[in-house]
């Protein structure tokens, strides 16, 4: 450890314990790979684009293929990319490079499940660097060997990714291709890079000057200058001492994202929230940062006297910066997301100091929530499969309509396994025996992943079944071959649309082949697609009805005109 950056005499908090050298006791690299992967894989493989990412795809598809320009790409008269070019790029290039071999969708998403990975790699190199600070170290043991600063490092920074896994807000938001999966690899890297900032000025100028441009090119310009200037204030007294590269990739992401605003309009609008604002942003972070919060506040608290310390400093003012961003655009859960990675280093130096009975209860809810959750789990999937018990079978056949479950052994068995598991680590953390830092949030990360592992082996045939729109898109693709006469003009297969949105143009015209027309550009299209019958009328056929077996709400008619040429 460099003691040039120690801050010099700190008076250390009353918090620090004495820990005995099993408590910074090593979690297995090999197990703790696997739980990443467990976690990664479920929701990136083994389903269509749906509406939380679908537009995301068609976009970086039609991109692939060269149809919309790169920089301002602009889908049936709409444009779409709201500076998040650096998602739309990724996606694109994947799809050209692996997407013939892989097939468009798995290759598209390939770039969000290595920044995904990226997020969870510099997450914890960020708390490992920042727990290795002599303000962070425990109080040597009055007797008994010495605690290696690296081993208690190591165990922190491990505690700190158990608890990025376990955080609930996570799992839906972090398997997208979206640019905000981007945004939170960018997240992590400006805190390894604030981390290692004055002693690994190479690697500190990469992770600032990577994380600030990936914030910028990927639609939030108003974040990046937020976090360079966060990023100045939290090192302002080391200021005079860091190398002049610490400066260059602050200037540069503060330029990239000044661009990237003036590019699109200035696009931050936020307001000055209300009271019902304020009520809804307690109740979202709640859960949504859970069980990353408590711990993140008991830190602040038992670490009180050391917050201007800079391994408190930085983790609490990144989320600050993005839990006020998320209040400021009304709750906004995409930002929420971003306060995740600081909010779990802040909460992995509540591990050395929690109590254990606040411990025991985190553990409890975990064991008694998730068991009961998986549970659920394998009772609707013998339902789907047997028809037993009768009760959830019929509710789901209600949601999921037409839907039939097959065995399907590869799932199970990778299910068993997770389950397994499973009970394997629950034997382990309720034994008799001393446990490392790390105990308290296994069984969160743990309990987290076999739900994950379930909902996206068992669940996920009827799930995509619901939310896909293949089977709308070819039956349009149906009845339109089916309608159309080798005198068709082909001017006049394109669809024009009313009340059906660019989510939902985007997805069917890509199961289907179609395009939409733009928007008061329709004269020429002989087929119309709307969301409410149109009033009888001669010239007008209908031509199909439906829509998606899990959406009742979403009703969808195929008219064709009559009189055009056929």
């Amino acid at each position: 450890m460099n003691s040039a950056f120690s801050h010099g005499q700190t008076r250390r908090p009353p918090a620090r314990p004495a820990l005995r050298t099993d408590a910074v006791r090593k979690l297995p690299r090999g197990l703790l790979l696997l739980l990443c992967l467990a976690y990664i894989l479920p929701g990136f493989v083994g389903r269509d684009p749906w509406r939380s990412d679908g537009l995301n795809f068609v976009v970086m598809w039609h991109m692939a293929g060269g149809t919309i320009d790169w920089l301002h790409p602009v889908l049936y008269g709409n444009q779409v990319s709201g500076g998040g070019w650096l998602a739309y790029w990724l996606g694109a290039w994947s799809i050209e490079a692996v997407g013939g071999w892989i097939g468009p969708v798995l290759a598209s998403r390939l770039p969000f499940m290595l920044a995904l990975w990226t997020t969870f790699s510099l997450t914890w190199y960020a708390a490992f660097h920042l727990a290795r600070r002599e303000a962070a170290q425990p109080v040597p043991p009055a007797f008994g060997p010495a605690i290696a600063p690296a081993d208690y490092a190591r165990a922190i920074a491990d505690g700190v990714l158990l608890t990025l896994l376990a955080s609930l807000g996570l799992l839906g938001r972090g398997h997208e291709a979206s640019p905000q999966v981007l945004q939170l690899a960018a997240i992590a890297a400006i805190l390894y890079g604030s981390a290692v900032a004055g002693y690994r000025s190479g690697k500190s100028a990469a992770g600032l000057g990577l994380g600030l441009l990936v914030l910028a090119f990927s639609g939030a310009g108003w974040l990046t200058l937020l976090a360079a200037a966060v990023i100045v204030i939290s090192l302002r007294t080391d200021l005079r001492r860091l190398h002049w590269t610490f400066w260059l990739p602050i200037g540069v992401g503060a330029a990239a994202a000044i661009w990237a605003e003036s590019e699109q309009g200035w696009t931050m609008r936020g307001q000055w929230p209300d009271w019902a604002t304020l009520a809804d942003f307690f109740r979202i972070g709640l859960w949504f940062t859970w069980p990353a919060w408590p711990l993140a506040a008991w830190a602040l608290w038992r670490w009180r006297e050391s917050l201007q310390e800079r391994h408190l400093q930085i983790a609490w003012a990144f989320s600050l910066l993005a839990l006020l961003g998320a209040l400021a655009l009304g709750n906004a859960d995409t930002v929420f997301l971003l306060s995740l990675p600081p909010l779990a280093v802040l909460g992995g130096f509540a591990l050395p100091v929690m109590r254990r009975g606040a411990l025991a209860a985190i553990d409890w809810f975990a064991l008694l929530f998730f068991s009961l959750l998986a549970l659920v789990v394998w009772v609707l999937w013998i339902a789907m499969l047997t028809g037993w018990p009768p009760q959830p079978a019929a509710n789901i056949a209600r949601l999921a309509p037409g839907f039939r479950s097959h065995l399907e052994p590869a799932a199970v068995a990778i299910s068993l396994l997770a389950t397994v598991a499973w009970a394997a680590i629950v034997a382990w953390r309720t034994g008799r025996h001393r446990h490392p830092l790390w105990k308290g949030m296994v069984l969160s990360a743990s309990g987290v992943t076999l739900i994950w592992v379930l909902v996206g082996s068992l669940w996920m045939p009827v799930l995509d079944y619901a939310s896909t729109f293949r089977g709308v898109g070819a039956a349009i693709a149906r009845a339109v071959d089916a309608s159309r006469t080798p005198a068709t003009p082909t001017t006049s297969v394109c669809l024009r649309h009313a009340g059906v949105d660019l989510t939902a143009q985007a997805l069917i015209g890509y199961w289907s082949g179609l395009a939409f027309s733009a928007p008061g550009d329709g004269s020429n299209c002989a087929y119309r697609l709307v969301t409410h019958p149109l009033p009888p009328s001669p010239a007008w056929r209908l031509l199909w009805s439906g829509g998606r077996p899990g959406e009742r709400d979403e009703p969808l008619f195929l008219y064709r005109q009559i009189g055009t040429a056929s």
